[in-house]
This record gives C-alpha cells, sequence and structure tokens, in this order.
C-alpha cells in the first residue's frame, strides 16, 4: 500500500507543470468563449439600435421633405399668380401688362421703358404690384394735382380709372384719400401726416399689403389710436 501511494505521488510530481499547464489553457478557452459570446451579444443589440435610429432618421427625412415639398409648391402657387397692371405717362410702350403678384413697379418700367424725360423721383420702384392698378409716371417739371393720380386700384371694373383715388364722402362733403393706393405726395396732403408718418405707411403696405381697415393704421409705426382718430376722416380702403 506504501508502494502504491509513493509511485502515484511520483507521477503526479513528474506531471505535475503539464497538469497546471492544461489546467491553465482550459481556464483561457473558457474565458474565450465567454467573452466571445458576450461580445455576439453586445454587437447584435448595437445593429438594431443602429438600424432603429437609421429607421426613425429616415421616417424624419420624408416627412421633412414632404414638408419643404408642400411649402415650395404652395409658394409657387402664390408667386405664378398673374396680375393685370396699366401704366401711363412718360413711358415709350403705354399699355396693360399681365405682370406676376410679386413683382415690383421696377419690373414694370423694365418692360414700359421709360422716356428720358421721366421723373421717378417720388415713384416708389420697390413697390409691390397690385391687379387692377393703374401706374401714373409724370415727366420732369410736371405739377401733379390732386384730381391727377399715380398710382390707383380700380377693384369695381377692369377698365382701369384714370381718375383720383379721392372719393367725395356726401355726408361731410370731404374728400377722402385711398389708404391702399395713395403715393408719398398724397399722403403728405392729410394734416398730421409728415415725411416720417408717409412712409411707414408706404413701408408697412410694401411688407403686409393692402389695409383691410382704417382701423389697421394703428399698427403703423408712430401711429397710435389718438392719432387714428385724427387721421380716420381722411382715409379709405
Amino acid at each position: 500500500m506504501l508502494d502504491q501511494w509513493n509511485n502515484l505521488k511520483e507521477i503526479i510530481c513528474k506531471y505535475k507543470a503539464v497538469a497546471i499547464a492544461i489546467l491553465i489553457i482550459v481556464v483561457i478557452l473558457i474565458a474565450w468563449l465567454l467573452q466571445s459570446t458576450f461580445t455576439n451579444e453586445n454587437d447584435h443589440k448595437i445593429v438594431n439600435s443602429n438600424d432603429d435610429i437609421t429607421t426613425t432618421t429616415e421616417t424624419q427625412l420624408e416627412t421633412n421633405a414632404k414638408h419643404t415639398k408642400n411649402s415650395t409648391e404652395q409658394a409657387k402657387k402664390i408667386k405664378t399668380e398673374d396680375i393685370f397692371v396699366d401704366i401711363k405717362g412718360a413711358v415709350k410702350h403705354p399699355d396693360i401688362y399681365m405682370m406676376k403678384s410679386s413683382d415690383r413697379i421696377k419690373q414694370l418700367l423694365d418692360r414700359a421703358i421709360v422716356t428720358e424725360d421721366a421723373d421717378l423721383s417720388k415713384i416708389n420702384l420697390a413697390e409691390k404690384l397690385v391687379d387692377q392698378k393703374l401706374i401714373y409716371i409724370p415727366k420732369k417739371e410736371e405739377t401733379i394735382n390732386s384730381n391727377q393720380q399715380i398710382n390707383e386700384t380700380n377693384t369695381t371694373n377692369k377698365n382701369v380709372s384714370s381718375n383720383s383715388t379721392k372719393v367725395t364722402d356726401n355726408s361731410a362733403n370731404q374728400e377722402k384719400i385711398n389708404i391702399n393706393t395713395a403715393s408719398e405726395p398724397e399722403l403728405l396732403t392729410v394734416p398730421g401726416i409728415g415725411p416720417s408718418k408717409a412712409k411707414s405707411i408706404l413701408e408697412y403696405r410694401e411688407q403686409n399689403g393692402a389695409f383691410e381697415s382704417i382701423e389697421q393704421l394703428t399698427e403703423v409705426k408712430g401711429i397710435g389710436a389718438k392719432t387714428l382718430e385724427k387721421l380716420g376722416s381722411y382715409f379709405t380702403t
């Protein structure tokens, strides 16, 4: 019995290094397998997460693209609206022109071509055109009286009138100025309106379009409720 134990002891001592090496290799293999499994699971989760992010991003891009397309189409519809404008006075080709609603007086003059003696000093070239509007270009040293118009919008028929934008108020027998078509010189004829307020009214009209009511004048810089009370009787829309 003692001999067998001694023999076993010798065998263990002899192969001790081999056994330890094998054990180390087994431990390393197990650790490597566990790490590979964990890495594959993480990679799978990352791939799924990236797919979700990609899908969400694509959906957002499609939505934004549709919104942009709709906005562009709507803007094109607004810009492509045709209007008719009459131009007279110091131009080589006085006539009724078909223009776009986004066009300015400058673009109309490019087509009508002003004469050498045209006086553009009181013409707002940046003003937007309005359907059925009459543009009158005066000559140099020409006097514009109260019955002669520079700009007029005729909203009652297609035959644009060359009468003044002022109308008679039968109740008070007082001439009123159309706030939507009045030029700067016409605005200056109203008591209480100086160059600053006149320019503010024209700028507001260019940026926001025609006034829907006289009360809307309070939205113009420098004109409050008290000022409106004084000016209201001089204007009409």
